[in-house]
Formats: C-alpha cells, structure tokens, sequence
C-alpha cells in the first residue's frame, strides 16, 4: 500500500523561509504555469510532469503549491511510490484512491512522487514504465483525476523513451531550476562528508547516493566536479556491493579524465578506486596493472603521497596472494614516503597493515609493537576511527595469546569508540569478536547478546560477512 499525506491545510499562508522565497524567485514562470495548470486540470485523468531534481526543492515546492491561494479549493494528496521494485503503478493508485477521504466541493490533485527509484539510472525497459505503457488506455477509467508525477530529469527522460504512449498523454510538463544553496547542501554532504562510506548504515549510504545522482544531473560539463561525482559514485556502489555499477560509473569518470594533461592527478585517483573494485571482485592482475599505471602517473606528475597509498594498496594484494615478502617490502617503501613526507595518518594505517603480515607469520611479539606505534600516532592525530581497528586487532592478538580477559578489555574500548562515531560495520565486527570469545567462555547468553545485533547490523548492510556471523549464532543457540 502506498503511503499517503493529505496535503490541504487552513487557507493561511505562512512567510516563506530564505530557500522557499529563493525557489519562488528563480521559477515564476514554471510556478505561474503550473499553477494555471491544476486550476484548469478537469476532474477526469489529466497528467502533468514536474521535472525537479532535489527532493528538497520538490518538498518546497509542494508546500508552497499547498499554502497557494490560487489552490484553496484543491485536496491534495501524496502517493509516495519509492518502492525500487514497483511494477504496476496503476494498481496501486487504484488500490490508494479507496482509501482517500473525498472533500466536499474540492477537486482531488494527486501527487506522485519517488517513482524514479523503479525507474532507475541505466538499463533498459524498466517492468513499472513497460506496464505503464501498457495500460496507460485504463487509466482513464480507473484513475478519474489529475496527476502530478514529480521526477528528476534523468527519470523524466527515461520515462518519455521506454514508455512513450504514457507520455503522449502529458498535458503539461513545468522544469523547474535548482536553488544554488540545495546543490551546496548536498555536496557537503557527499563530495565534502567527513564521514567516510564504512561508517555510514545502508540507509545513509543509500542517501549519499541519491544525492550523488541528482547532483550528476546538475552537472552537464565534463569538469572536475563532474568526474569526481561520477567516481563518488562508483565508490558508494561499491560500498554497497552493486559492482555492476560501481564500475559503470568508475569507467565514465575515468573516460572523462582523458581529456586533458591538467587531469592527471584525479585520473590516478579514479583508477585507483577501479583497481580496488577489480581486487575486490577477484580479477587480481587487472588490479595490479591498474595500480601500476597509477603508480606511473604519481611519479610522473612528482604525487609521493599518491605514490604510498598506491604502494600501500599493491601491498595488501600481494599479502592476499601470500606473496608476505613482497609485500612487507611493498609496505616499507610506502611507509619510508609517508615518513619521509610527514604523512602520519599514512604511517599509522601502514604500520597497522604490516602489524598484521607479522601476526599472520607468528611474530607476535613484533606485530604488537607495530600495533602499538600505530596508536600512539593515532591517538595523537586524534584519528578515532584508526584507533578502533587498531585495538579491534590488537584483542585479536591477545585472544589468539589465550590473553581473553585483554582482549575483551580491548574489543570493548574499541566498541566504545565504534558506537561513539557510528561506525555501525565495525561495530559489527567487534560485537562478532565479542560473541566468539563469549562462547568460548560458555556464557552463551552474553555470546547471544553480542551476536544477534551483529547479525542484524551486517544483513542491513548486506555484507556477506553477515552468514558468518549467522553460522556462529547457530552454533551457540544449539549449544544454549
């Protein structure tokens, strides 16, 4: 069932903040158009499109249309249809209609909104526009209203090519300008965030790249900021597991930095998050000959910083192919730049790295030293979230020493440190440690307590780390 909000409020209309008066200025003429439109609309099926990219700035827009008084005699009402998976639009107008109360002496408007979540960014002949295109002749008897079908542009273009006899029914269709502070408001929360895409919950991430997209649509030149969405992009997919379109955008951010000389530099950041995708997805060689080419363009264009995250990113493949040797050595040319470049968030999160070649080799005694150097940088940085992998490893260590009141002592200060910065994955992770460790001890209940919100944080973030976890609560209820 879709969600409804009727809209009609007391004829009062309240004094617009800055952004509503700054939407209005910049479309009078689309807001005056539209306006005409719903008072002339007849009350049988009329549809209008709203091409409005933001949801910010499609929220406003439908505040001020419900405070006009050119609209005091219209009911609206909102059918949210964000549903990723709708398919038949129509039904589920039909189905809505049913439930809303009809005012007396007014005219019912409805209002579409988040249908571009079915519709999608590429693909072709999305299941909600063939049905649409289908059906549209019975719309006219089971839908006897206006509608206002409000969507981005991208989406608004794919509806009028995949279900064109739709819209050849269009009787009006009001493009509608961004206000400049929305576009600011989303490029500090995605292209500028602090906040790094592992620490972020589905949800969050889902946001950031809703963000992303309509920020794509404002951006028509091929500039910078163009790429770095693109790759942003590709990045947020990533961290989501759709790999499909992870490297779609990652190849469209990387065709556009062959454009010119001065693009060197983000061409190399761009590769550099595809070799990370490639690595991922197991294609190990195409990953190395990505990282290699990265490494040519950093020492071309003098990047050193550049040139140790890339050493460091060649280490951790060679140390997943077992290759340890090549890549302590790989990690100690990373780690001699960033010393060398005063880089100690680079030195932290590389001695971290090389900590753990040396556990894996039994150099414990080693490897906790290293451990120990990485903190002490990042608790003088004031790098948390370093800090908290940091301890999540070192307990690690120490439970593998048979040390388990230490370890418990270290995941709970590195859970702390989790929770605080809403890191919810590796709060995950160390709630999965936590619940090991439990078991072992036999205090199944605690090792419940940990594991069942593991679990559910992990199958939000549909990490497949999540059946592992599972296997493990499994194995603890059947001996509880």
């Amino acid at each position: 069932m879709l969600s409804k909000k009727q809209l009609n409020q007391p004829q009062v209309i309240p004094e617009m903040d800055l952004d509503k008066e700054t939407f209005v200025e910049i479309n009078q003429q689309s807001l005056a158009e539209l306006l005409t439109f719903i008072d002339f609309a007849d009350t049988q099926l009329t549809i209008g499109f709203v091409a409005v990219n933001f949801a910010e700035d499609r929220d406003n827009l439908i505040e001020i249309l419900k405070h006009h008084p050119q609209c005091d005699e219209i009911q609206f009402e909102i059918l949210n249809c964000a549903d990723p998976n709708l398919r038949f639009l129509r039904d589920e107008i039909v189905r809505d209609l049913k439930e809303i109360h009809l005012e007396p002496d007014k005219k019912l408007v409805l209002i579409v909104i988040g249908l571009e979540k079915s519709i999608g960014l590429s693909g072709e002949y999305p299941p909600v526009l063939q049905d649409l295109n289908f059906v549209r002749d019975a719309f006219s008897d089971s839908v006897p209203h206006p509608i206002l079908i409000f969507l981005p542009d991208h989406a608004l273009t794919r509806l009028a090519k995949y279900a064109p006899d739709f819209w050849a029914w269009r009787k009006g269709v009001f493009y509608f300008k961004t206000v400049q502070s929305t576009q600011e408001s989303a490029i500090e929360k995605t292209l500028q965030s602090e906040r790094i895409l592992e620490s972020l919950d589905l949800p969050e991430r889902q946001e950031r790249i809703d963000l992303l997209e309509r920020l794509l649509m404002e951006q028509s030149t091929n500039g910078r900021t163009r790429i770095n969405i693109l790759r942003e992009l590709g990045v947020a997919y990533r961290s989501i597991g759709e790999v499909q379109k992870a490297e779609y955008f990652l190849q469209k951010a990387l065709k556009l930095t062959d454009e010119g000389e001065k693009l060197a530099g983000i061409k190399a950041i761009v590769l550099h998050e595809l070799a990370i995708l490639y690595a991922n997805k197991g294609d190990v060689d195409q990953a190395i000959a990505l990282y290699n080419q990265v490494l040519e363009i950093d020492e071309s264009i003098g990047n050193v910083q550049g040139k140790a995250a890339t050493l460091h990113q060649l280490a951790g493949i060679y140390a997943n192919k077992g290759d340890v040797d090549q890549a302590i050595a790989l990690y100690n040319q990373s780690l001699e730049i960033t010393e060398r470049i005063g880089n100690v968030q680079g030195k932290a999160a590389t001695l971290h790295q090389l900590a753990i070649l040396y556990a894996n080799k039994g150099e414990v005694d080693q490897a906790i030293a290293l451990y120990n150097q990485s903190l002490e940088i990042e608790e003088s940085i004031g790098n948390v979230q370093g800090k908290a992998a940091t301890l999540h490893q070192l307990a690690g260590i120490y439970a593998n020493k048979g040390d388990v009141d230490q370890a418990i002592a270290l995941y709970n200060q590195s859970l702390e440190i989790q929770e605080r910065i809403g890191n919810v994955q590796g709060k995950a992770m160390t709630l999965w440690w936590l619940g090991d460790l439990a078991e072992q001890q036999g205090e199944y209940t605690k090792a419940i307590s940990y594991l069942q919100p593991a679990l559910e944080i992990l199958q939000r973030l549909k990490s497949p780390d999540a059946e592992g976890v599972r296997a493990s609560l499994d194995r603890v209820m059947g001996n509880s």
